[in-house]
């Protein structure tokens, strides 16, 4: 029976496999054309986030240097004056998985050696990985007359999976190196390397001497070189539209009334976003194709697994996974990550939990000389990423007990639709009072940690429990003149808009010498509860002067205007504001 689709590639294929079989394709070879004949590129390092497409780019320049034509018919570089030909390949993988120390590491990369040259039958006689490098590549180039090729997949992969031990870090860095310098050294017999990863770690000879590799991460014109463009996916997921849309609203995914115009916005909302600085946003090929194939909205990517040096940074300081900077950040930090000074924002961000949201010249003064550099403000990308983040953050940190989310899931819903704030303050204070407030190192101090108690932090406490709670939640939506601390939607008519306050207690002035105990104690509530009216008074006149509820007006939507105000994790008020 004759297929009606293309087959969705969703384990991993060969470049090979995928062209010989009637499997889709976002035909790539035009970024490889550009690398090699319009740029005239010698080596190349490329940075992405995990599941982006890294692996299948390098598979596709392997058969495109195996100088088979055949597999390229149809696509840009067939029709391009590309030759197609022959040279020798060495493919690296550095993800190897039994490296627990420096020399692991060697043995693993001189057995990849060996196994190269047997395969190609030429031979090595040192033991020094170093020197094994240049035999080959010296003997590849007698035999064949023609420079070698050289491909290496997670070239981060013996750093990045050890980040909690600095030690072996370190010492992995510094094979590394010399790995590369045996590449460098020997360039006259390269015809061209490929390298990448995820992280860009300023840690090997990539990074020093006149041939450096050519970092295009954050090139425009190879800003879509991994994952697909809002174009391809109309491109090559069109004809699915109308299928996938029956599906979506068979599942209840939307609504009757959509259509596919209202698909693609939201397929857009869960999985575009991604920016290196390309005139397009790109999307997460591993979240569009298991979407395509289950036909259902969901977190794919962050479900297939988070990067191992992520989690060792959460325990290590789970606070900064909240308060994060996404202004100002100097351009040439985001590229590159000193293992002496790592920091969250520039591992998220190669990890593909945060993307370049703009560009700004920036100039300062260094030796009395004024210097432009680039700063990057970054983002969160898509509502995939956001929810996996925010869910992370209750999980790994705040931990809500199981019992007050579900009372929150079953009984919010009515107590917003009645405004009753009462049990609104009830459920809320549950929450708060269950978790664990100091998870992180500072609990073994004699003082905890009293940042865990921003405003920052309860924000991020109630955004995560709503959504363990099974809501649709968007933090800092944009609305009016600003932006909404929360909006939650109850269905797809009604909202409610959330603008949090926390009023940070302050100690009495008054003197209670005079006073009994039950007058100081009365008195002392009424000073908490003004504090806590003040702090809703602001957050109702922010909401009626920036108009928070006016987008969602406009759409005719019921919108529900909340003021919350939090003391301390047992003091909470609510107040429904006129929208």
């Amino acid at each position: 029976m004759e297929q009606k689709f293309k087959i969705l590639p969703i384990s991993d294929r060969s470049f090979r496999e995928i062209r010989q079989g009637n499997f889709l394709y976002a035909d790539k070879t035009e970024f490889i054309y550009n690398a090699l004949e319009i740029f005239k590129y010698k080596s190349c390092f490329l940075s992405r986030p995990r599941r982006f497409g890294k692996t299948l780019l390098l598979k596709t320049i392997d058969s495109l240097f195996q100088g088979d034509r055949k597999l390229f018919e149809g696509l840009w570089i067939d029709k391009s004056d590309y030759q197609f030909k022959k040279h020798p390949v060495l493919n690296f993988n550095m993800a190897y998985a039994d490296i627990r120390t420096p020399d692991d590491l060697i043995g693993n990369i001189e057995d990849d050696l060996r196994e190269m040259a047997s395969e190609q039958s030429v031979t090595v006689t040192s033991n020094s990985y170093g020197r094994m490098m240049e035999q080959l590549l010296k003997s590849l180039s007698k035999k064949y007359g023609i420079g070698a090729v050289i491909l290496v997949d997670e070239y981060d992969a013996p750093v990045t999976r050890h980040i909690s031990d600095r030690k072996l870090c370190e010492a992995n860095r510094d094979v590394l190196h010399e790995f590369y310098q045996s590449m460098k050294t020997n360039l006259d017999y390269i015809h061209f390397a490929f390298v990448t990863g995820i992280t860009r770690f300023a840690m090997t000879s990539m990074d020093s001497g006149p041939n450096n590799f050519m970092d295009i991460s954050l090139l425009p014109e190879f800003a879509g070189i991994c994952g697909f463009t809002p174009s391809e996916l109309d491109s090559c997921f069109k004809e699915r539209f109308e299928e996938t849309l029956e599906g979506l609203k068979d599942k209840g995914e939307l609504p009757q009334s959509a259509d596919v115009d209202d698909m693609r916005a939201e397929i857009l909302k869960w999985y575009d976003g991604y920016n290196w600085l390309g005139s397009e946003h790109v999307l997460n090929p591993y979240s569009i194709l298991h979407f395509f194939h289950k036909k259902k909205f969901g977190s794919y990517w962050p479900s297939s697994g988070r990067p191992s040096h992520l989690s060792a940074l959460l325990k290590k300081n789970p606070l900064d996974y909240i308060q994060l900077s996404h202004d100002g950040h100097p351009a040439q930090k985001i590229r590159k990550t000193e293992l002496s000074n790592i920091t969250l924002e520039p591992i998220l961000f190669h990890s593909g939990y945060l993307t370049i949201d703009s560009e700004t010249p920036m100039s300062r003064i260094q030796n009395f000389k004024h210097i432009q550099q680039e700063t990057l403000s970054l983002k969160i990308p898509n509502k995939e990423v956001s929810i996996d983040y925010i869910e992370t953050i209750s999980r790994n940190i705040f931990k809500p007990k199981r019992k007050y989310i579900s009372d929150l899931s079953k009984n919010l819903p009515v107590a917003l639709l009645n405004r009753n704030s009462d049990e609104v303050v009830r459920l809320l204070h549950d929450i708060l009072v269950s978790i664990s407030f100091h998870l992180h190192p500072s609990n073994r101090q004699k003082k905890p940690d009293r940042r865990y108690e921003s405003e920052k932090v309860y924000h991020c406490i109630i955004h995560s429990s709503l959504l363990s709670a099974g809501f649709n939640v968007m933090s800092e939506a944009s609305g009016g003149d600003g932006r909404s601390d929360m909006t939650l939607f109850l269905d797809t008519n009604t909202c409610v808009v959330i603008e949090l306050k926390r009023c940070t207690p302050s100690k009495s002035a008054q003197d209670t010498t005079d006073f009994s105990d039950d007058e100081i104690i009365r008195s002392e509530a009424r000073r908490r509860e003004k504090e806590l009216s003040a702090a809703l008074d602001i957050a109702e006149e922010q909401m009626k002067e920036k108009d928070y509820a006016g987008p969602y007006r406009a759409t005719r939507h019921r919108v529900i205007c909340m003021a919350l105000a939090i003391r301390n994790r047992t003091e909470v008020a609510v107040r429904f504001v006129e929208g």
